[in-house]
């Protein structure tokens, strides 16, 4: 599971193709641009992800993501090595359901589910941050983006975090976790895209 291999390797979330940097400061403020996201009534975004263990790549990811709090829908597909796993979970007030792809059901998971923490929550872990660090200003497929760096509160010190902030939106375009320890060094690339902020049907997290 995508959740509990992200949990184990680092903890945690985030397009490729930056261009330049810019040194002068955002007009807004970097709270105001975060405000944005964490107002979001209903979003669509995709991510492709990669960990890299010690200079290896061990996993890569995408994930489809329909969220409406307090709502969220996650398919995912996972490559390790020559094995690749498809699942799609739905999270509701009641609990957490996996898409049964034989039956066409969705059933309540009654195992061990850590999920990827969704943008909003990224976004509010980042507010409450003591360690923030603004580096400054960059474009990325013509998306203007503030650049941030902190320590993420639920990984401990060993865990660096720097991620591009989408200026008209306050979500991540982009986002990189180093993590090291005595033993190795894992590095967490994420990549978003395809965002979508028009208005999710309800139906879409049925589980019937």
């Amino acid at each position: 599971m995508l959740g509990i291999i992200i949990t184990l390797a680092c903890s945690l979330l985030m397009i490729s193709g930056c261009t330049e940097q810019h040194s002068s400061s955002p007009s807004e403020s970097l709270q105001t641009i975060l405000e944005k996201a964490v107002t979001i009534e209903s979003v669509y975004y995709e991510c492709d992800m990669s960990t890299t263990i010690a200079g290896s790549v061990e996993q890569t990811a995408t994930m489809k993501t329909w969220l409406k709090p307090p709502y969220l829908k996650e398919q995912e597909t996972i490559s390790s090595g020559t094995i690749t796993t498809t699942n799609t979970f739905i999270i509701r007030p009641e609990g957490v359901y996996l898409y049964n792809t034989t039956q066409n059901t969705s059933e309540l998971y009654s195992g061990i589910f850590i999920p990827q923490r969704s943008i909003v929550e990224t976004v509010k872990d980042i507010q409450e941050n003591q360690t923030l660090t603004t580096l400054g200003t960059e474009t990325i497929d013509g998306m203007i983006a503030t650049v941030i760096q902190y320590t993420p509160s639920q990984t401990g010190n060993s865990t660096t975090a720097k991620i591009w902030i989408w200026n008209e939106k306050g979500v991540p375009l982009k986002a990189l976790y180093i993590t090291n320890n005595e033993e190795t060094s894992v590095t967490m690339d994420y990549t978003y895209s395809n965002y979508s902020f028009a208005d999710i049907p309800e139906s879409t997290f049925n589980v019937e």
